[in-house]
């Protein structure tokens, strides 16, 4: 009888350890674009992105032809993200952020915001550098940030 009661308090015992749900690390909030399902602990490797969009108005296209300017550069943390040949692209009004092609996407890893550094570098034909715009603006996750370069 003793026999029995070792193997029964064996079984439980046995089932008891197998059935344990084991730690499984991840991205853990549902938000993120690297979100793990299985993760029960979340280990810091979440990331976003959020939108920056670079546009000016016709006015500000007018002062870069009349400057001379041939090409804009973006800058966001000191790392070029886009050129812009200022005769193509312009706009006539504030443009939305429904277009993926007139912006960059920002990472933000391990948080929701990010406070980025944005410069806007124009350039003469001899890639003389003209005038500069700076400004540091806050991006959030799955939102998009306008940037108008103001002549």
């Amino acid at each position: 009888m003793n026999t029995v009661k070792h193997l029964f308090y064996l079984c439980i015992i046995s089932t008891a350890l197998l059935s344990c749900k084991k730690d499984v690390s991840g991205c853990t909030d549902s938000t993120s674009d690297t979100y793990n399902s299985e993760a029960n602990v979340d280990n810091g490797t979440c990331s976003y992105h959020g939108f920056l969009t670079n546009w000016y108005d016709t006015t500000t296209r007018d002062s870069l032809v009349a400057n001379n300017v041939a090409a804009l550069t973006i800058y966001v943390d000191n790392e070029v993200v886009q050129n812009i040949n200022p005769n193509i692209i312009i706009w006539s009004a504030q443009p939305d952020c429904s277009t993926t092609s007139i912006g960059n996407w920002i990472t933000m890893e391990g948080t929701k915001s990010r406070t980025i550094s944005i410069s806007v570098k124009a350039f003469d034909a001899t890639n003389t550098e003209i005038r500069s715009w700076n400004q540091a603006l806050t991006i959030n996750a799955g939102e998009c940030e306008l940037y108008q370069v103001i002549w």
